[in-house]
């Protein structure tokens, strides 16, 4: 029987056609945004500054139809570019006039009882996975902070989560399939096709087509919920000791960002093992008090006072409206619908720096030097423990490190780009003298040589990349930019 079927666009931009919400009269509650539009040959992603035209848009469902779609692109002379929920910023989730291959409908999820593991599409999302497991009392190991990006996207960043048990995802990985350039479908692991397996997990997707994906899962414990406020110059040792504890299994800690107190100020984030016999209630939505939070967070976009009445909100609030106890499951939903950016002519975007455990402390004086020179809108800074990670070709964390997330608003003017760009490059340079690194998906503002300085074994996958894939048929904007 047929039914009533809008489509409901709601963005700055029309020509962009951000899907928000898709409303069925008889709608699976497991039916994930895409930010893909319908039709149209134009692709924007999450930092709306960067954009492309594509020949072709096509959403496979099966192995079979992307087969197909690598045939017919070599067929037509055309190349093949990806995307899952399209929130990398650098270029990764693009091509030009590329057959683009949407993968949001690859979206099959499977749990296995016999060994605990989950069996995924690349295009499902981490709270398609998330509901999976819950009905068996089972969680994910790791997961970027929030349930809405896709698996496959995770995959191709190699993204990390707030857990200190656990490093980057390729940790959690057991194996992974791939259709390759001449339109086979494989298998990889840490046996088989190891060479890809390290290199496609974190590789930006310009080696193969994620096909699936098996990972491992961990108990969906209880956990409880304690916030620590703390002084900034003693947050990497508090962090340090907290991490070392095995009963501490999600941390995070977020700084103050007002004039006054620019990241002086801490609360961290602790979630620890309750040791509860009850059974864990999941609330995978992860969306609580959306209009609040939205309405303080364009507060702080809009002056110093909204930042400063956002950080005493957080501190006064959150140990009064955070549950006591939750379980793994939806400590890991994490709110971000409250982020988005109404305002037509700003954007937000999205950085990451990876520090050494011993320079973190040295890390934050000469950053802050560095947005005081630029006048850079810092909006929230987020820091985690990143473990060490020897098994992805390309990883962002040779050694044991702390992953800063920092969210800025930029206007959409050349100028404020311009600034953008000149703050970056030199934040880069002194991130190189440190042995930092900069996740790369967070926008492209690296030379080509400070990205083989910070990152040397980008040779290597480019290297791989010309054997596996000698007519460069997977491409994007990133790697046209930097091979």
């Amino acid at each position: 029987m047929g039914g009533l079927f809008i489509k409901a666009y709601i963005w700055d931009d029309p020509s962009k056609q951000w899907l928000l919400t898709d409303l069925f009269y008889n709608q699976n509650e497991t039916h994930k945004l895409t930010l893909a539009p319908p039709s149209g040959t134009l692709l924007t992603d999450a930092s709306h500054l960067n954009s492309s035209i594509v020949a072709e848009i096509r959403s496979p469902k099966t192995v079979a139809e992307i087969i197909k779609a690598v045939r017919d692109a070599k067929s037509t002379h055309k190349k093949i570019s990806l995307s899952g929920i399209r929130h990398s910023m650098g270029g990764q989730a693009l091509g030009s006039n590329t057959l683009h291959l949407d993968m949001t409908q690859m979206d099959s999820v499977r749990y296995n009882d016999s060994d605990q593991t989950v069996t995924v599409g690349p295009g499902a999302t981490w709270r398609q996975v998330q509901t999976s497991l819950s009905q068996h009392g089972r969680a994910v190991r790791v997961m970027q902070d929030s349930n809405i990006f896709s698996v496959g996207g995770s995959l191709s960043v190699n993204a990390h989560g707030k857990d200190p048990q656990y490093g980057s995802l390729i940790e959690s990985v057991n194996y992974l399939k791939m259709v390759t350039a001449d339109g086979k479908e494989i298998l990889c692991d840490k046996t088989q096709n190891k060479d890809l397996f390290s290199a496609v997990i974190g590789g930006y997707g310009i080696l193969g087509i994620i096909t699936e994906v098996n990972l491992l899962t961990t108990q969906n414990s209880i956990y409880a919920f304690s916030l620590i406020p703390t002084q900034t110059p003693s947050l990497i040792d508090t962090l340090e000791s907290l991490s070392k504890n095995p009963e501490n299994r999600l941390l995070e800690a977020h700084l103050s960002v007002d004039g006054e107190r620019f990241l002086t100020e801490s609360l961290i984030y602790k979630y620890s093992e309750a040791h509860s016999l009850k059974k864990p209630v999941d609330d995978l939505n992860g969306e609580n008090s959306t209009w609040l939070r939205k309405v303080v967070f364009q507060a702080s976009r809009m002056s110093n006072f909204g930042k400063f009445l956002r950080w005493e909100i957080e501190k006064s609030l959150t140990p009064l409206v955070e549950p006591t106890t939750v379980s793994r499951n939806t400590a890991m939903a994490v709110p971000v619908r409250f982020l988005q950016n109404p305002d037509p002519h700003s954007t937000d975007i999205l950085q990451e720096y990876y520090i050494p455990t011993e320079q973190a402390n040295k890390f934050l004086e000469s950053y802050k030097k560095l947005v005081k020179k630029y006048n850079m809108n810092v909006l929230n800074v987020t820091i985690r423990k990143v473990n060490k990670d020897i098994n992805a070709l390309v990883s962002y964390a040779q050694k044991d490190m702390y992953g800063f997330v920092v969210y800025y608003k930029v206007l959409k003017n050349s100028m404020d780009i311009q600034t953008l760009n000149a703050f970056t490059r030199e934040l880069m340079e002194y991130l190189i003298s440190i042995k930092a690194t900069y996740y790369l998906c967070y926008g492209s503002y690296y030379s080509q040589s400070q990205l083989t300085t910070m990152y040397p074994e980008i040779r290597k996958l480019f290297v791989l990349k010309t054997q596996q894939d000698p007519d460069m048929l997977f491409t994007n904007l990133w790697y046209e930019k930097y091979r």
